[in-house]
C-alpha cells in the first residue's frame, strides 16, 4: 500500500486552483483502478474527482454541505471499477454500480486491515459513503439531492460528460435543462482543457461507452432493464451494430411489463377474499 513518501499520482492545477488532496488511500485506490481498468476509464474516474472539488469550491450549496473530500475523491477514483476488463471481479447479475461500490468497500476494508497508513480513519459509516457514492453516481434524479458525498462525486462524474456546458444550477427543474447555461458558467474551458492535459481522454467517449454498455446488455442483461444502460440494447442491440435488438428488446419488455405489478396485487386482494 502507498505511503505519505509515495510521489502522489494526482498533480496540483494552477488555473483551476485546485491543491489536489493528496494521501495514501487515494493513490493506493488509482493504483488499484489502473490495474484492472484501461486507461480511458481510469483517466475518466480521476478526471471526475478533479471536476468534484472544483465544483465543491464554486457551487455555493456543494461547499455549504461540507463534503468529506478525501472520501468524494476516493468514491470517483473507484467509481467505475464495475467496468473492469477482469471479470473475476465482477457479479454475474449485479449493476455496474453496484459491482463498483462493492469492489470499493472491499479495497478499503482490506487496505484498513493491512494496518497502511491512515486506514485506522475508514470506520464503517464513513466507508458507506464511499459505497452510497457510487452506487448512486448515474442516478441524475436521486443523487444530487443524496448526503454532501452522494452529491458531489454525482456532480462531478457527470461534469466528465459535460465540461464548460455543465448547468449553473444542477438542482434546478430539468426541464428547463433545455435552454443550457452558457458554455463556461461553472466549468471555464481554461480549466477543461487544463484537466484533460493531465489526464487525457486515451479513447474514452460516444463510441467507448456505447461498447460498455452494449456488453453488459450482452454479458448480464438482467442488470440492465430497470436502468439506462438498457437504452444501448434497445437502440443499439447486444453487438453495438443492432445484432440482437429484438432479442434484447423482448427480454426487455418482458422485465419492465407493468402486468407483473398489478398482477402481484391481484393476487394479494385474493388471499384476503378466501
Amino acid at each position: 500500500m502507498a505511503s505519505s513518501s509515495t510521489p502522489s499520482p494526482f498533480p496540483d492545477l494552477p488555473i483551476s486552483g485546485i491543491s489536489f488532496p493528496h494521501s495514501p488511500i487515494t493513490a493506493a485506490a488509482f493504483a488499484y483502478t489502473k490495474q484492472h481498468t484501461t486507461e480511458a476509464i481510469y483517466n475518466h474516474c480521476v478526471r471526475s474527482a478533479y471536476w468534484a472539488l472544483i465544483l465543491a469550491k464554486k457551487l455555493a450549496p456543494l461547499a455549504a454541505m461540507e463534503p468529506d473530500l478525501e472520501a468524494v475523491v476516493l468514491a470517483c477514483v473507484l467509481h467505475d471499477m464495475g467496468w473492469s476488463f477482469n471479470k473475476e471481479l465482477l457479479s454475474s447479475y449485479k449493476r455496474f454500480e453496484i459491482d463498483g461500490a462493492d469492489l470499493a468497500r472491499k479495497f478499503v476494508e482490506g487496505y484498513k486491515a493491512a494496518g497502511a497508513e491512515g486506514g485506522e480513519s475508514w470506520g464503517k459509516e464513513r466507508v458507506q459513503r464511499v459505497w452510497d457514492s457510487i452506487a448512486l453516481h448515474t442516478m441524475n434524479s436521486i443523487a444530487p439531492f443524496g448526503s454532501a458525498e452522494v452529491a458531489t462525486a454525482h456532480l462531478g462524474i457527470m461534469a466528465d460528460f459535460s465540461g464548460p456546458k455543465f448547468p449553473a444550477n444542477p438542482w434546478d427543474d430539468p426541464t428547463k435543462f433545455a435552454t443550457p447555461s452558457p458554455a463556461g458558467a461553472v466549468i471555464t474551458v481554461d480549466e477543461f482543457r487544463e484537466v484533460l492535459r493531465a489526464f487525457p481522454y486515451a479513447g474514452f467517449g460516444a463510441e467507448y461507452a456505447g461498447e460498455i454498455f452494449c456488453g453488459l446488455c450482452r454479458e448480464k442483461p438482467v442488470a440492465t432493464f430497470d436502468n439506462f444502460v438498457g437504452d444501448f440494447g434497445r437502440e443499439y442491440g447486444l453487438d453495438g451494430k443492432g445484432g440482437g435488438k429484438e432479442e434484447y428488446l423482448e427480454m426487455w419488455t418482458r422485465a419492465n411489463s407493468p402486468g407483473k405489478l398489478t398482477g402481484n396485487f391481484t393476487y394479494l386482494k385474493g388471499l384476503l377474499e378466501e
